[in-house]
This record gives C-alpha cells, sequence and structure tokens, in this order.
C-alpha cells in the first residue's frame, strides 16, 4: 500500500502540482500563524519558553492527531478509505514541483547565460534572506544547489521516510508542519517560538537527515560523500543542513559552502605534532553541468529508494 500510494501521488503530482498557492497550503501557514499569535504576539516580549513548546505540541500534534485517527479508523474499517487518504497526504506534502521550479528558473537562465536573469530568479526562490545583486554565476549556481538539495531532502526524501515509519500520513503532516513552522516562525522574529520550533524539527530530522546523506553516498560518488560528511559539515552553521549539503556536494563532486579557511603555521605544526591529516576541500567549481548532474542525484536518490521499498512490499506479500 505505501509504494503504490507513493507512486500514484508522484504521478498526480506531475500532471498537477500542488504550489504555494494551493489553499491546503494556505490553510496550513494560517494555522500556523494563528498559533503563533496566540502563544506570541499577545505579549509584548512573544511568548514564554514553556508557551513556545506548548504552541509546537498544538501547532504540530493535533494535525498529527487527528489524521492518525482517521487513518486507524479507516484501516479498521474500509482499508480502501485508508489507501485513497495515503495517496491524499502524499500527494499534497511530497513531491519534487514543490521546488523545482524556482530551480528550473535558474537553470534555464544560466543555460541562456542570462545572469540577472538567474539572479532575480535566485532572489524570488529565497526571498529576502540573500541579496542576490552582486552575485556572480558560480555563487548564483552554488545556492541553487544548495537550496535544491535541501529541497529534495525535505519536500521528498525526509517526507518519504516518516511516510514510511509506523504512523503512515500522519507522519507526513507531522513533518512537513515542522519544517513550515521552523521557517516560517523564525522569520517572524519571536526567540523562543523559533527555538523551540527549530529544536523540534531537529529531532524530527536528525535520522532522516543521515539517510539522506546516506543514499546521496550510495548514488552518487560515494568516496566523496563520506569524505566531505566526514570532514565538510562544519562549513554549514546548521547540523542539519550541513550533513545533508556536504554529503550532496561530495556526492556531485563539487564545492559548496564557504571555502575552507587555510591553517596558519602554528596550527599546521600542532597538526603534523599530533599526526594528524589535513583537511581539504574537493570537487570542482559549480557549473551549469552541476545542476543538471543534480537534477540526476535526486532522481536516482528517489528511484532507489523506490525499488527498495518495491522490493519490501513484494517480500511481504510472498511472506
Amino acid at each position: 500500500m505505501s509504494f503504490l500510494s507513493i507512486l500514484l501521488a508522484l504521478i498526480a503530482e506531475q500532471y498537477r502540482p500542488v504550489t504555494a498557492s494551493h489553499w491546503v497550503r494556505r490553510m496550513s501557514s494560517g494555522w500556523l500563524d494563528w498559533v503563533a499569535k496566540e502563544f506570541g504576539a499577545k505579549r509584548e516580549q512573544g511568548a514564554s519558553p514553556v508557551g513556545a513548546r506548548m504552541a509546537c505540541l498544538i501547532a504540530f500534534i493535533l494535525p498529527t492527531l487527528i489524521i492518525f485517527v482517521l487513518h486507524v479508523a479507516f484501516m479498521l474499517t474500509y482499508p480502501i478509505l485508508a489507501f485513497v487518504l495515503n495517496v491524499i497526504i502524499v500527494y499534497l506534502f511530497f513531491g519534487f514541483r514543490q521546488f523545482s521550479h524556482s530551480f528550473t528558473a535558474v537553470h534555464i537562465a544560466i543555460q541562456n547565460h542570462d545572469l540577472p536573469a538567474a539572479r532575480e530568479a535566485l532572489a524570488q526562490w529565497y526571498g529576502p534572506e540573500l541579496d542576490t545583486s552582486q552575485l556572480s554565476e558560480v555563487e548564483v549556481i552554488s545556492f541553487a544547489l544548495e537550496k535544491a538539495i535541501i529541497g529534495a531532502h525535505r519536500h521528498v526524501l525526509g517526507v518519504l521516510f516518516w511516510f514510511l515509519v509506523p504512523i503512515g500520513p500522519a507522519g507526513v503532516v507531522l513533518y512537513r508542519f515542522a519544517d513550515t513552522a521552523s521557517q516560517r516562525w523564525t522569520q517572524m522574529g519571536d526567540f523562543h517560538l523559533s527555538q523551540a520550533a527549530r529544536h523540534f524539527f531537529y529531532v524530527l530530522d536528525w535520522v532522516p537527515a543521515r539517510m539522506t546523506a546516506m543514499t546521496f553516498a550510495i548514488v552518487g560518488n560515494f568516496e566523496g560523500a563520506v569524505y566531505s560528511w566526514r570532514y565538510l559539515t562544519q562549513k554549514w552553521s546548521d547540523s542539519l543542513n550541513g550533513v545533508i549539503l556536504a554529503a550532496g556536494s561530495g556526492a556531485l563532486g563539487v564545492r559548496l559552502g564557504e571555502p575552507l579557511s587555510e591553517p596558519d603555521s602554528d596550527e599546521a605544526l600542532r597538526m603534523a605534532e599530533a599526526g594528524e591529516s589535513a583537511v581539504y576541500e574537493i570537487g570542482l567549481e559549480p557549473s551549469e553541468r552541476s545542476m543538471r548532474s543534480a537534477i540526476g542525484l535526486v532522481w536516482r536518490t528517489v528511484i532507489f529508494c523506490m525499488i527498495l521499498l518495491a522490493m519490501l512490499t513484494i517480500a511481504l506479500w510472498l511472506g
């Protein structure tokens, strides 16, 4: 049932993608904003630490519980309705098209050697958090690759992981609501709310992030992905994103993130005396070819996961 649900949802999404203007996305964002307002906006100093944790429980657990109860009720009465619910939830919260159109816009502009258009497309994708006006072509490609790799994880691979845990579609709702809140509440500027949401999502995404990194290593450049995962995650301030981006850049064979600083003479001497090997950048400079390779990496990752899931489904049927 899980394999067919994901397959049907992927097919449906290719013909009718769920965009940011979809009513479900608007309702989800409105619900999170309302919870944040109730717990934060009514106090001049924002939400209290306890109130922020309560906001997370209400914002994430309540919709998750509703979907879980529906799923269990359908499984016990009409299993076909449980299957339909699976397809609907996966279709609404899972898929490439929720981020790929932005990547495609940047990619087309780069292919046409139109740097201003690429900057504009990247600015629309990132929003006010990134000033693209002075970025070079390499920097535009690098930022686009980073955003696409994280998007592939949070909209596809992380969702897939939580769909396959015992709570099924409820896990998808929990993961996507927590991810959305960690971003929206951070933009609101409420310290305790944003901290609580990010911590909640960190707990949810710790295992999926490493599963995604391992899968990137399997379907991409294995040695590069493992080396980057082991030594280069510190290039990103967010530890979860660091694992995914390090493994993704290594699997693609490109350099992403801030360049590593060269150790000074004292540090180099200390490392030599301690027998520590120096950490080096690996991979090539990002280019238009890297963007095409990234598309292939994501598709290979999804196909690999679907094949594993299909084999598991067949084994369960035969068993």
